[in-house]
């Protein structure tokens, strides 16, 4: 080959247009949508956006709230959650460990989660939402159900929930709406028995004396628990600061038994009703640090008064 060949072959190679830069929503990072809808706060909302393709994240919510029926409830919810990679980019696989004290028991459980983003939204001048899903499976701590100081808030059994989510640009911010449906699966009642009077707190539900048992008495689980939640997501500094706001209606977790000759006077159990505010601080490109504070708006004895706390995400 001679050399004035080989300098018209790297000419002709120099004249090629360069490369079209990577899209947004390429395997390296969040699309635009994802970026601008998701909701890392202190808030139950959920926002059909998975996180960074590639990327294992870890969220921490610490709590501390009040129950008129339970006492002061601090909790904890740790979870590891990982974003696929080209055909799994919309695709988020979580695992996430709960704890809570209160006055009655302890709970303390594991989720299996998989989100997945469907439809992508269309942008500010567009129809189409993002719309997007959520499975998770509440796995009780095995063993924990035999201890005392659990009972009897961990004879909860294991539930399955499905959560469908519709978020779309609206004015400055995005409009958020979730529809959850979670059915309940074994251990659907809390009795207690003659050798449970001992070891219960005076306040424990539904305690009737050394009855054996006494089925009338028992709290049963509802099969389904119904949740409708609104938001709104508003940034105040770009890539910054945001603030999030929403509304809860939520069927009791107990379904409410009909009067009979040994129980006359059913202990009712009312729906949930709550507001959220959280304030979401991104403090560089991989945390987040978000207080927040959940306000119960029914004044019933089950739906909490107040909880408070910080969550924090790591990406």
């Amino acid at each position: 080959m001679s050399f004035s060949f080989l300098l018209l072959a790297h000419a002709a190679h120099a004249a090629e247009p360069a490369a079209p830069a990577a899209p947004a929503d390429a395997d390296s990072g969040e699309d635009e949508v994802s970026e601008e809808q998701s909701v890392d706060g202190y808030t139950e909302l959920e926002d059909a956006q998975a996180g960074r393709a590639g990327t294992l994240e870890e969220r921490l919510w610490l709590t501390w709230g009040y129950v008129p029926a339970e006492g002061y409830t601090p909790s904890d919810t740790l979870e590891l959650s990982y974003t696929g990679k080209g055909l799994l980019k919309n695709t988020e696989f979580d695992l996430a460990q709960y704890f809570e004290h209160d006055d009655v028991d302890n709970t303390t459980g594991f989720t299996l989660g998989w989100m997945q983003r469907w439809v992508k939204d269309g942008g500010r001048k567009s129809a189409i939402p993002s719309i997007g899903t959520l499975t998770e499976y509440y796995l009780r701590t095995p063993g924990v159900i035999n201890l005392p100081e659990f009972a009897p808030g961990a004879t909860v059994g294991d539930h399955v929930a499905e959560v469908l989510t519709v978020a779309k640009y609206v004015g400055p911010g995005t409009l958020y709406l979730n529809g959850e449906a979670q059915m309940q699966l074994f251990n659907s009642e809390i009795c207690v028995t003659e050798d449970d009077v001992a070891i219960q707190p005076k306040d424990a539900p539904d305690q009737n004396g050394p009855a054996a048992p006494n089925y009338d008495g028992c709290d049963y689980w509802a099969p389904f628990t119904l949740v409708a939640r609104i938001g709104y997501k508003l940034p105040v500094i770009p890539d910054k600061l945001d603030v999030e706001l929403d509304f809860t209606h939520e069927t009791n977790e107990f379904a409410t038994q009909e009067a009979s000759d040994t129980l006359p006077e059913p202990e009712p159990h009312y729906p949930y009703e709550m507001g959220n505010v959280a304030v979401m601080w991104h403090i560089n490109d991989h945390w987040t640090l978000s207080p927040g504070v959940l306000f119960g708006l029914d004044g019933h004895e089950e739906t909490p008064t107040y909880e408070a706390g910080i969550f924090l995400l790591h990406e």
